[in-house]
């Protein structure tokens, strides 16, 4: 059986990296023949930051869709269009923006050395911060901060992208339409109804709606009603989890 997790808040917790209990977890269903995937709205950069590198070679899902890796290579990216990102990049230019711009591997970032996400950007020095000019592509673009934010916005909007407000509104997240978790499991060639799937957000919900076993980690009302179980976010998660995982391993066991 395939088990799909999804990183932040499911096997790691607090922007820490999987821990050795879990790691181990993950061995013991390697060896019991089955077969782990990682999603995330992460770069692929930062998902092999939390995990294990024997791990790495896994098939990967990273930007909630936008990019597949699989043997430690980027198979496949859904970006913006050439014309597309020229477009935003010319208000970039305009409204004198500083930003954090993902490609496929490498990234540009201007927010400078002392922005509160600049421990988020590369913590392991895993890619390249390469100057807007030199990045071939993107999937996703985040506006830190610009000359006039609101005006910024109601240029974007008028755009065919996803524009949304994070970080209580402070920065503007872009990214292409049509990016699904489970588009990119189907392009890895998972069928419905063959996979576990261990979630906790709703762009986990297309995951939910078409898995064999569905494990929802936390609270999220969304997603309850899709889920065979639900474990609560407390102290004892990791055990928990890891209880879950051996029992799903018997009754999934490969025959």
């Amino acid at each position: 059986m395939r088990f799909v997790f999804d990183l932040e808040k499911t096997i790691a917790f607090n922007n820490e990296r999987v821990s050795p209990y879990l790691t181990d977890m993950l061995t013991f269903l390697a060896e019991k023949g089955h077969e782990s995937i990682f999603v995330s709205s992460k770069s692929i950069r930062d998902m092999m930051s939390l995990l294990d590198k024997r791990f790495h070679h896994n098939k990967l899902i990273g930007g909630n869709g936008a990019v597949i890796c699989y043997r430690g290579n980027i198979e496949q990216i859904v970006a913006f269009s050439t014309s597309m990102f020229s477009k935003i990049k010319e208000l970039i230019q305009d409204f004198d923006a500083t930003y954090l711009i993902e490609g496929g591997w490498d990234y540009s970032y201007t927010g400078g050395a002392y922005h509160r996400i600049v421990n988020e950007v590369d913590p392991y020095k895993l890619g390249e911060n390469l100057l807007l000019e030199d990045l071939p592509t993107a999937w996703k673009i985040t506006i830190l901060s610009a000359s006039n934010r609101k005006s910024m916005i109601e240029k974007l909007d008028k755009l065919n992208i996803v524009v949304k407000l994070i970080d209580d509104g402070e920065m503007i997240e872009i990214t292409p339409l049509g990016l699904s978790k489970w588009n990119a499991l189907r392009t890895l060639g998972i069928q419905k109804r063959n996979f576990v799937v261990f979630g906790k957000d709703e762009e986990d919900l297309g995951l939910f709606d078409h898995a064999q076993y569905t494990v929802l980690v936390g609270q999220n009302p969304a997603l309850a009603a899709f889920a065979d179980e639900q474990l609560t976010l407390d102290e004892r998660i990791e055990p928990k989890i890891v209880e879950t995982c051996k029992r799903l391993s018997a009754k999934f066991a490969l025959r």
